[in-house]
Formats: structure tokens, sequence, C-alpha cells
């Protein structure tokens, strides 16, 4: 049969340099592998371990074993999952013929071991398994999967043969049949009574007849379980319910002109970055406060999206990135705002501003590319998620795999991505399909893709910290630093314009349109933000004569001009408020409007105004029926607009992984080196105790008491069980109960 299980012990002798522990493979497999190790596994190197003892008993624990065998793909977890159901050790005989009825491939026996030893090399540079001739699967890995690996209970106590299966399971009826169908991969269940006696003549159920033939046996009073080898057989020597690809299915799909695909991707990049700018622009003219879980409002969403000119899908994941590279941030009054650091990033050139995005993406614990559903909102709980980044470094693998220009095939993309991370789609997880979509998506709105193909981006992807190639970096549009104003009140950026620039023209014009080329408008509205801001009409006059290209029109000179005659003729300043008026006609029109009385205005005396609400109230109201105020403190001085609302973001402290995985192995082999040469680890301590329990001889024993000193005296070992040593001590003839993790050392006396 397929289980037959190994002999408890070795069959032929062990050489001496075997290792009998993962610490010492570990240690004999050398530096390589421990960098690999650390590679794989990063979470083993930090905190820094002081040795390879530490480093293993790190690995050994069920958090970081979970993490490793998560990122198996589906042959390699099947392998591990049949060395789990097998007695340790194992031989690679025994694993052999179970996944000869498991694999999905038409392979032959020679290409069927190499599959083999390839899932097995996989498990050992991980540090999951250990071991040759003989297969040692570390203890985490077997809990790991359970007390019935791939739905196998174990054997009956009394095996029954092949023939009489066939016998048993041909004598059964129908209805039997269907509950053994039941328990063939699920091997135990709930029965009353299970454990009571019960004869075929006896039996009125299909449970009590199967107990009673044998075909399955109680396993406790209320449990019955399915013996493995009656599972065996009713799988036909199939050790899971579907077979397994043993190599990863193919990724491909028609190509497009790689220099095509990759100006498209440059396009979606730089638009990625107005948009990161657009949000940023209307997250400090409009209030955007989050609900209650933290997510922003589907009407500022809407909003938003309608100031871009882009979708609800896309204008959610702008929001998200953004917040994701700490672009934006919780800000005074709950109210989304740009952080500081976008105003280091908006001075960045394009290359580098999409890299850091890039970054973002790749490590952040979330779809944003998924559709919201009712209720959802960006920004919100709804699209946490811990394993994208796994997700999104697996995508990139496969994209990288594939040439630039290569459209991928989505449903190829999507059986790749479950067999190679299948965990990624466990229970309560999106499926393959989904989260390919998703993914897809997000990394169409990167650039990443172009034209629905792979990118060049995305081959320089897996080094966002390092600047993109210089024939990359070129598609992005170059920047510009002059305007080309026209006589219909409008100005044209025949590029990208450096942030201060393209700030300060934003404060003077509308922007009317985004892209590689911008089109704004001035009017009276837009230049009073100017004088809002301390600008003068010299000023402004100066700057558009500098940055223009052509001379200023007549028509935008007389604007500028008419507005300056106008702005701060009326003054308003805190009384609760006041205005002072330099037309006594003005004044007039003010006082006698509808809506004077609401705010408490009456005449002070000529050219003065008061009123019963606050400055901003007042300023808004002269605004709104056609005026141009300026205001002041109590001392008549001008005041300057506020500085711009900023959300502080501290810094995420990223000390995992930082370290090279040479640097770490090396620090950890120099520690273990440093060990004292009589410090030996647990395996060769607890051989030492044993054999010296079995001599009952005198020996010198080293360990901790209880005060933390360190002891040692002479004692003659009796027992060790459970944990403690116990010991007689040679002087006084003491009885002596010493934790084992206490002890250091253990010397024979002659």
């Amino acid at each position: 049969m397929g289980l037959t299980q190994p002999s408890a012990g070795p069959t032929a002798a062990t050489p001496t340099d075997r290792p009998r522990t993962l610490a010492e493979a570990v240690r004999a497999a050398g530096r390589d592998f421990l960098v690999e190790l650390i590679r794989l596994r990063p979470d083993l190197g930090y905190p820094l371990p002081a040795d390879v003892a530490e480093l293993v008993s790190r690995a050994a624990t069920t958090t970081s074993t979970v993490r490793a065998l998560d990122r198996l793909d589906a042959w390699t977890r099947l392998i591990a999952e049949m060395l789990a159901a097998l007695r340790d050790p194992a031989t690679p005989a025994q694993l052999l013929e179970l996944a000869a009825g498991s694999v999905a491939d038409d392979l032959d026996r020679p290409g069927l071991a190499a599959a083999v030893d390839r899932a097995l090399d996989l498990l050992r540079a991980r540090a999951l398994l250990w071991g040759e001739d003989e297969l040692h699967l570390t203890r985490t890995v077997r809990e790991y999967f359970g007390p019935y690996p791939g739905g196998l209970a174990p054997p009956s106590p009394q095996e029954l043969s092949a023939d009489r299966i066939t016998e048993l399971l041909a004598a059964a009826g129908t209805d039997e049949h269907d509950v053994l169908a039941r328990l063939a991969h699920s091997p135990a269940g709930a029965v009353r009574n299970a454990d009571r006696p019960v004869s075929l003549e006896q039996a009125a159920t299909p449970i009590d007849r199967l107990l009673a033939r044998g075909l399955i046996r109680p396993l406790s009073a209320d449990t019955v379980v399915l013996p493995r080898e009656v599972a065996w057989r009713l799988r036909d020597g199939r050790f899971s319910a579907a077979p397994v690809p043993s190599a990863a299915p193919p990724v491909g799909g028609r190509h497009r002109e790689r220099s095509v695909v990759d100006r498209a991707a440059a396009g979606a990049g730089y638009g990625l970055l107005e948009d990161v700018a657009g949000v940023a622009a209307a997250l400090e003219d409009v209030p955007h406060r989050l609900v209650r879980d933290g997510g922003l409002a589907s009407r500022d969403l809407t909003q938003l999206a309608r100031s871009l000119g882009t979708d609800l899908a896309q204008t959610a994941f702008v929001v998200e990135l953004g917040a994701a590279a700490e672009l934006y941030g919780t800000g005074q009054g709950n109210r989304l705002l740009p952080t500081t650091g976008y105003d280091r990033w908006v001075a960045e050139p394009l290359p580098d501003r999409w890299l850091r995005l890039v970054r973002a993406w790749l490590i952040m614990e979330r779809y944003p590319g998924r559709d919201l559903a009712p209720g959802e909102h960006a920004l919100g709980p709804e699209l946490a998620a811990p394993a994208a980044p796994a997700a999104r470094s697996l995508i990139m693998e496969l994209m990288r795999a594939a040439d630039p220009g290569t459209v991928l095939d989505h449903d190829q993309l999507a059986a790749a991505v479950g067999w190679h991370r299948p965990r990624l789609t466990a229970a309560g997880q999106p499926s393959t399909d989904e989260l390919s979509r998703w993914l897809w998506r997000e990394a169409g709105y990167l650039g990443l893709t172009g034209l629905g193909a792979v990118s060049g981006f995305a081959a320089e992807s897996h080094r966002p910290e390092e600047p993109l190639s210089a024939e990359l970096a070129g598609l992005f549009p170059a920047l510009v630093d002059s305007i080309i104003v026209q006589a219909d009140l409008t100005a044209v950026a025949a590029g990208p314009l450096p942030y201060r620039i393209a700030e300060e023209l934003r404060l003077l014009a509308v922007q009317e349109s985004r892209g590689g080329a911008g089109v704004y408008r001035f009017s009276a509205e837009s230049l009073r933000h100017a004088f809002d801001a301390g600008w003068t009409a010299d000023r402004v006059h100066e700057w558009l004569s500098h940055h223009s290209t052509t001379t200023i029109p007549q028509p935008l000179s007389y604007l500028v001009d008419d507005v300056a005659r106008q702005y701060g003729s009326i003054r308003i300043g805190p009384a609760l408020s006041y205005l002072r008026v330099d037309d006594e006609a003005r004044a007039q029109a003010i006082v006698n409007h509808p809506e004077a009385p609401s705010l408490g205005l009456r005449r002070l005396g000529p050219g003065v105004l008061i009123a019963a609400v606050e400055a901003y109230q007042l300023v808004a109201f002269v605004r709104q029926i056609g005026f141009a105020p300026a205001a002041e403190d109590e001392f008549g001085r001008s005041l300057a607009p506020p500085d711009r609302l900023r959300a502080t973001v501290s810094e995420r402290t990223r000390t995992a992984g930082t370290a090279r995985p040479t640097e770490v192995a090396d620090a950890i082999l120099a520690g273990d080196r440093g060990r004292r040469q009589d410090q030996f680890d647990t395996t060769e301590l607890l051989a030492k105790l044993e054999q010296a329990t079995r001599d009952s001889g005198p020996v010198r024993l080293g360990y901790v008491g209880p005060d933390g000193a360190p002891v040692e005296r002479r004692l003659t070992l009796v027992d060790l069980d459970d944990g403690v040593l116990r010991a007689v001590a040679d002087s006084d003839s003491a009885v002596l109960r010493i934790p084992l993790s206490r002890v250091s050392s253990v010397s024979p006396l002659q």
C-alpha cells in the first residue's frame, strides 16, 4: 500500500557525520545556505539571532513556520503534506510512491523523482525539512497540517489487508458507500456511542454496519474514523483529491510593439502623478472630512473623481496610493490633507516621484484596485489585506518573466497565481481570478502595463530603490519653465511645469486641462487669490513677463490693473468685524443690500461700517455681492492668508529586512564561532545527560542556581523526566531537582 510506514529507526548504520538535528544540518550546510535561508525567510534575520541555535529556534516557531508554508507553491506544499502523513523519518522512496498517484503531469519515473527532489530542495532551503536519505520534517510543520494530513487517519491497530478490504467493500451497500465517500478525504465524524459493541445482525444504520464490518472504527465515545488503508483504497492510490501539477502553468499571450507599450505606460505613470497632485490641490481647497471608520465619504470621492475627470475606481486608487506613500494624511478636524512629505515629493524629478509611488504600492497591505461595494469607502477598513504585498510580489514576478510587450492571458495568469501561492486564495480570501484582475488594474494605473501589455517599467520594478534607466526615465515629459499667454485670457504650458511655477500659476489662473500640456484661464476671481496671498499688481506683471514667451496681451494687463484698483478699497477687520470703505457710494450700497440686516450691518461713521458677524463671514458676503475686500488686523495691517493646512505623518520604521542577507548570515556565523567551546546545544547536552543517567557514575554538573549565580557540583544523576533533572549530591546525599533549561555543562568524573 502507498502509505506503508517506515520502521521507528534507521535500517542502515547511521554515519557519524550525519546531522542529528536541524541546527547541525544548518551549520553543516555552510554560509551560502544560510544566506539563501535569510533571503527566503527574512523574518528570521530580525532581530539578529545570536547564533545558529537561536536562528533555528526562531525558524521552528509557529508564526514563522506558517509564514514560510504560506509562500510555498502547490506542488511543494503537497510534498510537505505527504511528509507530514508519513512517520518520521520518511524515505525518498516512500515519498515517491505517494506522489505517483497525485501528480497531474504525464511524467515518467525519473521525471517524477526529479520533481519530488526539487520540492525537497525547496523545503530544505527554507529549513522546513532536513536530511537526505532520512527526511525529517520539523515538528511545527507536522502540527500545521493537523492530525490528519491529506485527510488521512492513522492505520488500524490491526491493519486490514488489501484482499480483506476488497471483500468488505463488495459486501457494503450503497448507503454505506455514501458514508465512506464523505469520509474519504475527511476521515473523522461525530457519532453517539461510537465505542459501543455492535454486530452486523444488530446494525440498524449504515454507520453501525460499517463499524461492524471494521471499515470504520471508533476513535472515542463520540467519534469514528476511517482507517488509512481503507481511505487509500477508496482514493484509488491518490493522496490528494485532485492531481497537482509539478510545474507552474505557463503564462503568455500575444505581443505588441515594446516601444509603443512603453510610451503608453509612461503616459499612464505621468497621468498618475498629475492625479496625485490634483487630489492634493482639491484637499487644500475643500474640506474632506473622514467618516467614523477612517474612510473617505462617497460624496467626497465622487467630487474628487469629477475634478480629476476619472472614474471612481481610479480616484479611489489615487487616494489610497497617496495615503500609502504618506502624501496624504489625517490633519486638523479629522480632515484628509496633503502632508509635509507631499511638498518634498512634488519638488522631485518626475521619475523619482513615480518610483516613490511604486515603492509604496509594493508594500501596501491593501487592495485599492478592488471594486467598492455599497457602504464601503476608500481608506476604509474593508480594503485591508495583509497578504497584498505577497500577491503583488508574485504578480510582478510573473510579469517580469514575460517579455515586455506581452499581453498576458488572464486565465493563464490566474492559474499561475493559484499554483504559486495557493494560500493567497484560502477560505475567506478573494479568488485567483479576482486577485489577478485587481492587481492587473493597479499595475495599469501605475504604468507597469501599457495598452494591456507588460511594459519595460515592470522589468525595473524589482529594484525601486535604484533610479530608472535613462531610456525609461526619458519617456516622462520634460519640464518646461515658460508659458504662452494668449489674448483670450488663457495661458498654455507646453509641458509639465516645475512645482513652484505651477503653484504660482494656479494662484493667478484656474487650470482647465491637465496632462503633458496644461491650459490655464485668468479671471478677476482667480487674480484675487494672488492679491489675497499678498501679491501686488507690479509683482503679477513682473511674473507674467518673466515666464511668458510672448508679450502680455493688453486685455490681461487691463484685467490685472482693474482688479488691483478695486482690491482693498474695502477693508474688513474684527469688531466682531468692521468695514472701511473709501467710496461712500459703495458703503451705502452695502448697507442697502437686502442681506445686510441679517449680518447686523450698520453705519458707524463716514466710510466705516460694523457688523455682528465674524470677519471671515463678512469677507464672504462682500465678495458675494461683487466687491474685492482685503482683510486687516486690529492695527490696520493687511492680513496674509493662513499657511496651508498640512497633515503630519510620522515616518514608518521599517527595520525588518533592512540588512542584506549576506550581512545577517555573516553575523550569525560569527556569533556561532564565538560560543564557548564547552557550551553544547540542547540536543548534545541532553544526550550527555541521558548517558550519565544510564551510567549512574559521578559527574561535574554546571547549572544556574535559584539566585541566578552559576554553580558547579559533583552529583550522581538519577533520572531525567519532563524537563527536570533529578540528582543526588555526593557531599550530603541531598536530592536535587534542576530544570534542564538551567543546566549549562556536564562532565563525567573517573
